[in-house]
């Protein structure tokens, strides 16, 4: 019986082994379209990056265009030229003039020109910002965590929580950063001489938080619109700061947050899930609003909130 089994397996075996076979995908080639794409928020330039299109395969870098038009409009009027700034490295950006700030309230067109190719257009403005209720931190609230490696982190519960829930386009994005004073001395008296650091922090949350939260190639972590279905007003976090009880200081916690346009929201997203697709399943469209190429233009409000650390 054992044999016989034996046999049977080896047989499955094979007949597997057999019906594996390498297929070739012929992808059609595609001709290179411009690619455009731009962020902006109050009070900041316009800034955007323009490249061509490539192949997948492809091992190199973009190419970028140095014979660009680039025009910013308003109503169908003109509005600005960007021009093209040294970047790091061999990369350039193309940037608004001086005076050119974005401003809130206003739909922004960014139009951009190659010769030889299709123009392309998008059309955006920074939202209406939602801000967050104040955050008030007392030193009961405040805990100091030992890691496995014996060193300490100190951790704050914290809750985000909005003045007002917009009833549809809920789209949100924040990030933490913190100063820490750090003393030449293991004691830690104001007399001693000291330098301030500013770091991004790290944050803990519960499963169902973490499941709705994206990392974005932007500086700020992306909120799912599905965090706020029930119509809950309040992310909670708890922040984690890693310190040296002898010579550092935590003095200050900052809560960027950002209330996004559709267009910022819908292409971070897709880029998201880009990135998270499980082998085999068919990936998500990255979202695009340039007409005529590829790319996205798309505007932000922003807020910064100071949270002074109490002792602990």
């Amino acid at each position: 019986m054992a044999l016989l089994r034996l046999i049977t397996l080896l047989f499955i075996a094979l007949g597997l082994f057999r019906c594996a076979r390498e297929v070739i995908i012929d992808l059609p080639d595609e001709e290179p379209r411009v690619v455009a794409i731009c962020h902006f928020t109050e009070g900041q330039h316009f800034r955007a990056n323009i490249s061509m299109s490539q192949a997948v395969n492809e091992g190199q870098d973009p190419e970028q265009p140095s014979n660009v038009e680039a025009t910013l409009s308003i109503n169908g009027a003109y509005y600005d030229v960007l021009y093209r700034v040294k970047g790091d490295g061999n990369d350039y950006y193309w940037r608004s003039h001086q005076a050119k700030l974005a401003e809130p309230g206003i739909e922004y067109a960014l139009s951009v020109r190659v010769p030889g190719y299709t123009s392309v257009m998008a059309k955006s403005s920074i939202p209406q910002h939602y801000s967050l209720s104040p955050i008030v931190l007392h030193s009961e609230e405040l805990y100091v965590e030992t890691r496995n490696d014996g060193s300490k982190e100190l951790r704050i519960p914290l809750e985000l929580q909005l003045q007002n829930l917009p009833e549809n386009e809920r789209y949100f994005a924040f990030y933490l950063t913190h100063d820490t004073d750090v003393y030449d001395d293991s004691v830690v008296p104001a007399e001693f001489d000291h330098s301030e650091e500013q770091k991004p922090t790290n944050f803990l949350a519960d499963g169902r938080t973490i499941s709705l939260l994206h990392n974005i190639p932007e500086p700020v972590v992306l909120i799912n619109e599905n965090y706020w279905a029930d119509n809950r007003k309040t992310l909670y976090l708890t922040a984690r700061i890693p310190f040296n009880p002898s010579t550092d200081r935590v003095t200050k916690l900052y809560v960027t947050w950002r209330t996004l346009s559709p267009e910022f929201y819908k292409y971070h997203l897709s880029l998201s899930r880009q990135s998270g697709n499980i082998p085999l399943s068919d990936p998500d469209a990255v979202y695009n609003n340039m007409e005529g190429g590829l790319g996205n233009f798309s505007g932000y409000s922003v807020s910064v909130d100071t949270i002074d650390i109490p002792e602990f």
